[in-house]
């Protein structure tokens, strides 16, 4: 249903529009999500009794059977199929505080985003909660990359760039300071930057060059600077020829083949350009040029190739 008339039931406002749950979403990112509620009309969102009454009874006792309750609430109304409830509901043992990621999953995926940061919220805050005895097997990496997802659909994209920035952290500005300056020196050899695979931190960057042992050259001097800027960070660089493709599949044991552009920071990256672009349209459409071009001169350090931010830039009066 779609929230035409606002006319939501006392459980569904009990549950899904009490600001205090928004207030203080993260400890370690305190970002302001004042503009989340209220709920507008035309909000899609499921006001089922019988489903508040599972979420509800889950939130007050966190176990296998509660947890099932949950997942046929959700086949009933619709949110999902029924082999992947049944799918779900096979392993439910195996799920902990991480299945309100999966309530977030499932309110994300049908486009219900303020009942999707509700659940995510409840996992952050599990997350951020000391256990130094605890063994679980929650991790949770990606749940702050859904937020930014979040808030970047809802068209909250001042508080999806203020996430996601916090969330990247200095890893982000590593990243970009690195890939600028290597970059740079890569353009100077008529090359460019044809990939960037990570391994914890450690970085390796694949260079093309018109004349590679001229480059190699330059290497030492490129080192000790991003080893000056990044003491913590250590930064290997492979040069090939300019007519060279990029790199393939590599052999097992190969350090970087795993996390090659893995994981959430690749997820923020996307969530922040996504938002930046979403903030400079609305920059552009209220009369602030200026402050729409700092914006999107911005996203094209973080992925310079990207033709949307370099149409938007293009098209700028």
């Amino acid at each position: 249903m779609n929230t035409d008339t606002l006319q939501l039931s006392d459980g569904f406002q009990r549950l899904y529009c009490d600001p205090t749950v928004f207030e203080s979403f993260s400890t370690f990112h305190p970002i302001s999500f004042a503009r989340v509620l209220p709920f507008q009309p035309g909000d899609p969102v499921v006001d089922d009794v019988n489903l508040i009454g599972a979420e509800e009874a889950h939130l007050a006792d966190r176990n296998d059977l509660t947890r099932r309750e949950v997942i046929e609430a959700y086949f009933r109304c619709g949110l999902l199929p029924e082999e992947e409830a049944d799918n779900v509901k096979s392993v439910i043992d195996y799920f902990d505080a991480d299945f309100f990621e999966l309530m977030g999953l499932v309110y994300a995926n049908a486009g219900m985003f303020i009942c999707a940061l509700r659940w995510y919220r409840e996992l952050i805050a599990e997350l951020e909660t000391p256990k130094p005895d605890s063994h679980s097997g929650t991790f949770g990496e990606d749940v702050h990359a859904s937020v930014g997802y979040c808030l970047y659909s809802l068209g909250l994209f001042a508080e999806a760039i203020s996430w996601s920035k916090s969330c990247i952290g200095p890893d982000q500005i590593t990243d970009v300071v690195c890939r600028a300056l290597i970059g740079y020196e890569a353009q100077q050899a008529g090359g460019t930057v044809l990939a960037v695979e990570r391994a914890g931190p450690r970085a390796r960057y694949i260079i093309s060059a018109l004349d590679p042992t001229h480059f190699i050259q330059t290497i030492p001097r490129l080192e000790a600077a991003m080893s000056a800027f990044a003491p913590f960070h250590k930064i290997y660089i492979d040069v090939v020829t300019h007519d060279s493709s990029g790199p393939g599949i590599e052999p097992d044991g190969y350090p970087f083949r795993v996390e090659r552009e893995a994981g959430s920071l690749l997820r923020h990256r996307m969530n922040l350009i996504f938002a930046i672009c979403g903030q400079a349209d609305a920059l552009v459409e209220s009369g602030h040029i200026a402050e729409a071009r700092r914006l999107l001169h911005e996203a094209a350090l973080l992925e310079p190739a990207a033709g949307i931010i370099r149409d938007r830039i293009k098209a700028l009066p």
